[in-house]
């Protein structure tokens, strides 16, 4: 699956329904099937689209050969070659056990979730924010990452649609600090982006909520409602003259584009800040993966992989990967059926094999609760390759509320 402009649309192409909102793209053609005729080019083009996602492995897709690889295998063969690029990344350490942290991690998570709740409440009465209690978050943020990411990544997957607007800024904000300690980023530094990744989206609560639900597409006059909500952010931010000029960029750049298609300024290239280019894409992840009024949330896979054929135009180069690197194709938490169809959770990522993270095995074949049974799929698929066996893999990511699960409780 890779992005193109329309104008590089071309007959026998496949274009895919990405089940990305009207609210964040409302220049992007959607309309899956196959382009049969060169008048449906003209009519794209005539109604305004700019953008649109086509998939290689189902369509014609120009002179570029098609690589026979699934989506998360072309994004793990991207990674193995980025293993050499120089990152700022520190010395491993040690991770506190998943089991031990997640009990650290839920109460902060639960207590962040009242914080968020109240930032639309002052913002309507005029109040002053409390920055004092979000600086205590975003530091108990920090401590919980550096022990152990997965635990508070984790329970970013624990969200209903009418939670959003609040989960969305915690999500934003833990995961903008577990990427931007995979970047290599030292307290100093993750302090300032924790901070911009909460408020990012604190402009939003100056937009009628009509314009934010809208199910369908956006008229011009309401996507230029919502292209104010970051300078509103950051004119609100502003006057109440608590942050740092470094935390006002991200949140006023958080829908800049690489490319310069993005807003409210069109800025280009290096011209986006470090937290500016780290909180889009963690914006574009969480707003992926969420129920919303209007949709339904796609898995991480799937959304992962839109965001990599977005790699370079949206977002600057590199950071799709590495924010992949960081969380793996199937995060922590995630629950998956394996190819020898028993049901798992993703107990423990592996950044260097994306592919073949911990699982904790929770059900049979049959949909039977077994007794838990921690794997390595890296280490099993190591020992069958000696063994000329065949590895256990994951199979398929799965929606925990069809099979009425909470991930998080197999990891306690």
């Amino acid at each position: 699956m890779k992005k193109i402009p329309t104008s590089e649309l071309r007959v026998g192409m496949f274009v895919v329904d990405t089940g990305m909102s009207w609210i964040d793209n409302p220049f992007l053609f959607s309309e899956e099937g196959t382009i049969v005729a060169l008048e449906k080019v003209h009519a794209i083009l005539n109604e305004g689209y700019k953008e649109v996602f086509i998939d290689p492995e189902r369509g014609w897709s120009g002179p570029e050969a098609k690589s026979g690889l699934s989506a998360e295998e072309e994004i793990e063969v991207a990674l193995e070659l980025l293993a050499t690029a120089k990152t700022r990344e520190r010395p491993a350490r040690v991770k506190a056990p998943i089991e031990e942290e997640i009990q650290v991690a839920r109460k902060l998570y639960t207590d962040s979730l009242k914080l968020a709740r109240s930032f639309a409440s002052d913002i309507k009465q005029g109040s002053q924010l409390d920055y004092a209690k979000s600086e205590q978050f975003v530091e108990e943020a920090i401590d919980s990452v550096m022990r152990n990411p997965d635990a508070l990544i984790s329970l970013t997957k624990l969200r209903s649609f009418d939670e959003y607007t609040y989960t969305h800024s915690i999500n934003v904000a833990v995961m903008a600090v577990a990427f931007g300690k995979h970047l290599g980023l030292g307290n100093a530094m993750l302090q300032p982006l924790g901070m911009s990744a909460l408020f990012h989206d604190v402009g939003k609560a100056l937009i009628p909520n009509s314009v934010l639900n809208k199910p369908g597409k956006l008229t011009d006059a309401e996507f230029a409602i919502i292209q104010a909500h970051p300078f509103k952010g950051y004119v609100l931010l502003h006057d109440q003259r608590a942050l740092s000029d470094e935390i006002l960029r991200g949140v006023v750049e958080h829908h800049e584009k690489y490319n310069g298609r993005g807003y409210p300024s069109g800025l280009v290239g290096e011209r986006i800040s470090l937290f500016g280019s780290i909180i889009t894409v963690v914006d574009v992840y969480d707003a992926l993966t969420s129920d919303r009024v209007y949709k339904k949330g796609m898995q991480p896979n799937k959304a992962l992989s839109i965001m990599y054929g977005m790699r370079e135009q949206d977002f600057a180069p590199k950071f799709v990967e590495q924010f992949i690197k960081c969380l793996g194709i199937y995060p922590v938490g995630s629950l998956v059926r394996l190819s020898d169809q028993q049901i798992a959770v993703v107990s423990g990522s592996n950044p260097d094999r994306p592919l073949f993270p911990t699982v904790k095995i929770i059900l049979d074949a049959k949909l039977r609760p077994r007794a838990p049974e921690v794997i390595d799929l890296s280490e099993n698929r190591v020992k069958a390759l000696k063994e000329q066996k065949i590895s256990l893999k994951i199979e398929e990511h799965l929606d925990p509320k069809e099979y009425k699960l909470d991930p998080a409780m197999y990891l306690l």
